[in-house]
């Protein structure tokens, strides 16, 4: 592998979980790393998920176009959801489907991430609760807003504009509600929060490292419908121990150490078709082809055709230069 090339095994070996060390055993990849997190991976620790623009897009999108937000070029920019990222009530990124999962955990579909990291919404709001009216300043800071919201129908947030005084009652009630007591007050609903269960770490395995005892010869997928790239692999293998029994061979140290399952750079392994690049800072050069394709699939494959070109147009020249010197 590229790490344990360089001499670095903190990613290689299992690790037991402490008060330091989170046991994550239970949850897919994107449930452990949020969006905005997703996007800080890409663009920097100034990035975010961009919620404002993703207010015009159903929640279910963001398998296949999560918006994240390039504060240099001040654009927001898609990007692909970790496997397991919320995309609804009860539902999760699946190989970039928004699909139902009983362990997926319940969400507020109107404010699925909350408020957006590195913006002062206490601020925002409490200058003017009337911010959270917008669909721009909820969409910012909707955990504040629903924090600060009132059982008032069309009045939740008070006045609509700022500086009402009584004087507005008759005129602008409307817009002055929270000043002129306008609106019509309700009981609100609480829905009951289901418990969300936890994968089993018996029957369901999942986890972030394995060793070769988790996956024997002969066991099937647990979860077929994860096991379609070789991604799932890299993360979450025993779920798929079939699939992945041909892109990972075991590396033992000793007939009593058994280390993690590490992917097999043999000539066996191969990338699919249309496979992305699972680690693209690292595709640019052939050098990677040589030492790790699977990581870099698309690159190599798109390099190993611009080769077979050049040696095909190479042939062609040398004939052409051999016919003409018959001459």
């Amino acid at each position: 592998m590229f790490i344990p090339s360089r001499g670095y095994t903190c990613l290689v070996y299992a690790v037991e979980a402490s008060a330091d060390i989170p046991d994550v055993s239970d949850k897919l990849l994107g449930q452990v790393i949020k969006p905005d997190q997703q996007c800080q991976q890409f663009f920097g620790n100034d990035s975010f998920f961009c919620r404002a623009s993703e207010s015009r897009r159903s929640i279910t999108e963001i398998c296949q176009a999560m918006l994240c937000a390039d504060v240099l070029r001040g654009l927001c920019i898609l990007q692909i959801a970790l496997i397991g990222t919320s995309c609804g009530d009860g539902k999760v990124c699946i190989n970039g489907h928004c699909v139902s999962d009983p362990y997926a955990p319940q969400l507020d579909e109107n404010c699925a991430f909350g408020d957006r990291p590195s913006y002062s919404c206490s601020l925002f709001i409490n200058d003017f609760m009337g911010n959270c009216y917008s669909t721009l300043g909820y969409r910012a800071c909707c955990d504040t807003c629903n924090n600060v919201s009132r059982p008032v129908k069309g009045c939740e947030y008070g006045d609509r504009i700022i500086d009402c005084t009584k004087d507005h009652c008759l005129n602008s009630q409307v817009d002055c509600c929270g000043t002129c007591n306008y609106g019509t007050p309700f009981t609100p609903t609480y829905s009951t929060r289901r418990s969300t269960p936890k994968r089993s770490t018996t029957v369901n395995p999942l986890v972030l490292f394995t060793s070769i005892k988790d996956c024997e010869q002969g066991d099937q997928d647990l979860r077929p419908e994860l096991c379609t790239n070789f991604s799932v692999c890299l993360i979450q293998p025993t779920q798929c121990c079939h699939y992945c029994s041909s892109y990972y061979t075991s590396a033992t140290t000793s007939t009593t150490t058994t280390r993690p399952l590490i992917p097999s750079t043999s000539p066996k392994t191969k990338c699919v078709l249309g496979e992305p690049d699972l680690s693209p800072q690292l595709c640019t050069s052939r050098s990677i082809c040589q030492t790790q394709p699977l990581m870099c699939c698309k690159y190599c494959s798109s390099r190993d055709n611009s080769a077979s070109h050049l040696f095909i147009h190479y042939l062609d020249i040398l004939f052409l230069y051999c016919v003409f010197s018959l001459y």
